[in-house]
């Protein structure tokens, strides 16, 4: 099963969250609402991780043109 994307996990976690703060759910219920909720956050912040890997930053090149570049955290690290 392929998993929901950011946006979809994102709004499931919303819907978590306003559940839990109706305060109408039993305990067994909020524990269950409660521990979806962490594993959705957990691949939310895996998903942002991720991506601000990816991210690519900005260069200048002497000559005025510009490019970018995978953002590297070891060759950041390694400069």
């Amino acid at each position: 099963m392929k998993k929901p994307d950011f946006e979809t996990s994102l709004k499931e976690l919303e819907e978590i969250v306003e559940q839990l703060e109706t305060n109408s759910l039993t305990l067994d219920e909020t524990l269950a609402k409660y521990e979806s909720g962490i594993k959705i956050y957990k691949q939310c912040f895996q998903t942002l991780e991720k991506a601000e890997k990816k991210i690519n930053i900005l260069l200048k090149k002497s000559t005025g043109e510009t490019h970018t570049e995978e953002f590297n955290l070891k060759k950041t690290s390694e400069e």
